[in-house]
């Protein structure tokens, strides 16, 4: 994503009350991809790639497609009148005009994208497909060089990556020459293509901007852009594979069999499960290993930045899917199997793993919470281990008979450096050490932090390895399960977010959730206390009702009370699909945890509740059926879209609430409860 389209969109949009100017917003439109290429296809149909953090290659900044009718050009993105839906593996894109529609479908196999349109019902003769489209080789807008091989295919490229754009009809290409300084600092914005030829040779051959049209043959013509490495592809087999995929992808029949062909995700009919795979899937690197959402704001100006693996999010994923696979019968072993062998690539001497790396190839990536990598234990998210480390555990517990013995071999060591790397942090009070929480905006000793750190210690305590790693952990979850009385605050009668400074901060926060799974993998480990698990329910009911938040337009949770990131000029904080879903799949497993106890509080109608907000017809849920971070109480979508983390607590949770009411109808049937 280029600086010149985050400029452009900052003086488009520095007025708007509930938009960042400057992001490369994804809430509206579709996503197409495979596990080397990220290509969103917003409702215009206009197509942007992010790639980077799967392949390491760019690609699109940005494109704009329309039609020549007679002299005049109607630009898909002035049409009031597109549709867009999911279409046998294609994005599809409906443009309607008076007398007929352009269809457009959309996908992406490997490091090629095709765009084909199709003409329906009266166009006229002299109809004439024109785009344009922005190429970026390596993130640069200088310093790119551009070719065109015989008037009729385009090379764009920096230094390795070369990025190639065709058709399947006749081209007439006209180079694009971009912003200038004083075009970049005037106050409007420009908008592409312009009108005219380019100043010259010289600098029609030093732009990544491309302007194009060409004819439809019997009513179609498809574009491609391709993305390649030039060590590892060369030139002429690139130009071979464009010419060969333009003429492939020509046909309709051809094209719907290609995209189905290239499809990652199952074919599942249940439309819920079908979806939050699917976004998994496209937000997969061929190692495995997730990005946590499309990167909207690639030059922080107001985030860190999404294209990351972090090892929080990805183990909280990989254990979602283990649950839920469980649950539902899914054929997604290759899922874990690929994320098992990420995390033993990745994690590091001490046994921990470091904040953020690139899905791409584990490598570190840029971030602010690698204290432990400079020495420090502070900057430092210590929850992640945890997570990964839950993961692997229930991984080897469920598939250990069918692992090859040196993967057990490998997960089993693993776990003992992990518990190693634990135990660094945690202190001689029973608690982990200062920190920096899972929302990464503040330090202190975190209820949440000790949660996943007993769930990360019981659940090795219970799976199948040698007695003494066994036993090791499970005193030091039961270390957590005294010191957590630290954390209880009397007056308020819940669970506070943190010490800090040794006062206990009596703000709800919805990560606290993470106490219900902590305690369900304790149970096997230890006692609970009659009052822990009357806390324990006082707590889950005095969190959802304070962190509960209904406006005209939605319903869900806010992450934590006080919580003052992304509002703009909304006075109080946002409800999120992350603490929505934690919060369904929390008082899910709550009521597995209370089953068997005196509780008066019944988990049940809050779980309902909650996950109908995320559902696909919730309030949480755009008509996509992607769940974006957060919104603004007017029902605006923010932030990053689709977020992963929330696809997979989503599917777990169904999961959960799918065993139960089946595990219910059976007991109905059989005459009992």
């Amino acid at each position: 994503m280029g600086l010149r389209r985050s400029l452009d969109d900052y003086k488009r949009n520095k007025e708007a009350a509930e938009v960042f100017p400057g992001e490369q917003r994804t809430q509206l439109g579709q996503f197409t991809g495979s596990t080397q290429r990220l290509i969103h296809v917003d409702p215009s149909g206009s197509v942007r790639d992010y790639s980077y953090p799967l392949s390491g290659l760019h690609g699109l900044s940005s494109s704009r497609f329309g039609v020549r009718l007679d002299q005049t050009i109607e630009w898909f993105d002035t049409l009031e009148r597109a549709s867009q839906t999911l279409h046998e593996g294609t994005v599809e894109t409906i443009h309607n005009f008076e007398k007929f529609e352009v269809v457009q479908r959309d996908f992406t196999n490997g490091l090629t994208h095709a765009t084909a349109f199709e003409l329906r019902g009266e166009a006229p003769d002299s109809i004439e497909l024109v785009g344009f489209v922005e190429l970026t080789p390596e993130g640069q807008e200088g310093r790119i060089g551009q070719l065109v091989h015989d008037d009729e295919l385009v090379e764009v490229y920096h230094n390795r990556e070369h990025d190639y754009l065709g058709a399947s009809t006749e081209l007439e290409i006209t180079p694009e020459v971009m912003e200038k300084f004083d075009e970049i600092l005037a106050d409007e914005p420009q908008s592409f293509p312009r009108k005219g030829e380019s100043e010259s040779y010289e600098g029609s051959r030093l732009t990544g901007g491309v302007r194009f049209r060409t004819e439809f043959e019997d009513g179609r013509t498809t574009v491609i852009t391709t993305l390649s490495d030039i060590e590892e592809q060369s030139r002429s087999a690139s130009l071979k594979h464009v010419a060969d995929r333009t003429q492939r992808y020509s046909e309709p029949s051809q094209l719907l069999t290609a995209a189905q062909q290239s499809r990652q995700t199952p074919d599942i009919t249940d439309q819920l499960v079908q979806t939050d795979l699917h976004v998994l899937d496209l937000l997969s690197a061929p190692t495995g290993a997730r990005i946590a959402g499309p990167d909207f704001d690639p030059y922080y100006q107001y985030s860190g930045g999404y294209g990351y693996t972090w090892f929080r999010d990805d183990g909280e994923i990989s254990t979602f899917l283990l649950e839920a696979g469980e649950r539902l019968g899914l054929d997604i072993e290759n899922r874990h199997r690929k994320s098992a062998r990420f995390y033993l690539r990745t994690q590091l001497d001490d046994g921990r793993w470091p904040h953020r790396v690139w899905p791409m190839n584990g490598r570190l990536a840029p971030g602010w919470a690698n204290g432990h990598v400079e020495g420090s234990e502070t900057q430092y998210q210590a929850d992640q281990t945890a997570s990964v480390l839950v993961f692997l555990a229930e991984y080897l517990a469920t598939h250990h008979e069918s692992l090859p013995k040196d993967t057990t071999k490998d997960i089993e060591t693993a776990l003992e450096l992990g518990v190693e790397g634990m135990d660094i942090s945690l202190e001689t009070d029973g608690l982990p050490t200062e920190c920096e929480n899972a929302w990464e905006n503040m330090n202190g000793r975190f209820t949440h932090t000790a949660a996943k750190f007993m769930q990360a210690y019981s659940t090795i305590a219970t799976a199948p390895l040698p007695a003494t790693l066994q036993n090791r952990a499970a005193a030091q979850a039961g270390r957590i399960y005294e010191a957590l009385e630290t954390m209880w605050c009397p007056d308020g009668k819940i669970y506070g977010l943190r010490l800090a400074d040794e006062d206990l901060d009596v703000r709800i926060d919805s990560t606290t959730f993470s106490l219900i799974d902590a305690h369900l993998a304790y149970r096997d480990v230890g006692d609970i206390s009659d009052e822990r698990y009357c806390r324990l329910a006082t707590h889950l009911e005095t969190a959802f009702e304070r962190l509960w938040t209904e406006t005209d337009a939605i319903r869900g949770l806010t992450r934590f009370e006080e919580d003052t990131w992304r509002r703009r000029n909304q006075a109080s904080g946002k409800i999120w699909t992350v603490s929505t879903g934690w919060g369904a799949y929390a008082a899910e497993n709550a009521i597995r945890l209370f089953s068997t106890t005196s509780q008066q509080f019944d988990p049940t109608a809050w779980s309902d509740r909650l996950f109908t907000e995320i559902d696909l017809t919730g309030s949480l849920c755009l008509s996509s059926g992607y769940l974006p971070e957060q919104f603004f109480d007017s029902g605006t979508p923010d932030s990053a879209t689709p977020l992963g983390w929330s696809h997979a607590i989503r599917l777990a949770t169904y999961a959960a609430r799918s065993t139960r009411n089946a595990d219910s109808a059976v007991d109905r049937q059989s005459g009992t409860r």
